[in-house]
């Protein structure tokens, strides 16, 4: 894939590649097995204070897709993005939620709004009261 930063350019590239979202699962257990496959913290810290968590999203229509979310932790856990998952040739690839939408072959009354949880509890997440119900 390319690895210029402009998001016509990323999508251009997809669009030529189009990428097979992982996801549409009847359980979420499936999304977990995928996540557990990845070798990145549940949760991991950014420089600049936000956290990355592994999460499973839960679709309109009842499906689930593992995902990476990003969680503004100064605004107590406010989703500031959310990346699907793609399976590369050898590796795993994160594409922001608005992109790789349009390879799912489903309409977005199906997919939105979706609902999440972390695959961790995460300490001053206020958005996630009920934690590990979907929020």
């Amino acid at each position: 894939m390319n690895n210029s930063n402009n998001p016509n350019d990323i999508l251009d590239a997809l669009n030529a590649n189009p990428p097979k979202i992982i996801g549409g699962y009847k359980r979420p257990g499936w999304a977990v097995k995928t996540l557990e496959n990845i070798s990145n913290d549940a949760v991991e810290v950014e420089e600049d204070g936000t956290i990355t968590a592994k999460a499973v999203l839960m679709a309109a229509d009842e499906t689930y897709y593992p995902a990476f979310l990003s969680l503004n932790m100064k605004n107590g856990g406010n989703v500031i993005g959310s990346y699907l998952i793609s399976e590369g040739e050898e590796t795993y690839n994160l594409i922001p939620f608005e992109m790789a939408r349009s390879f799912i072959k489903k309409k977005d009354e199906e997919l939105i709004p979706f609902r999440y949880r972390t695959l961790e509890k995460i300490e001053g997440d206020l958005y996630q009261q009920n934690w590990p119900d979907f929020t």
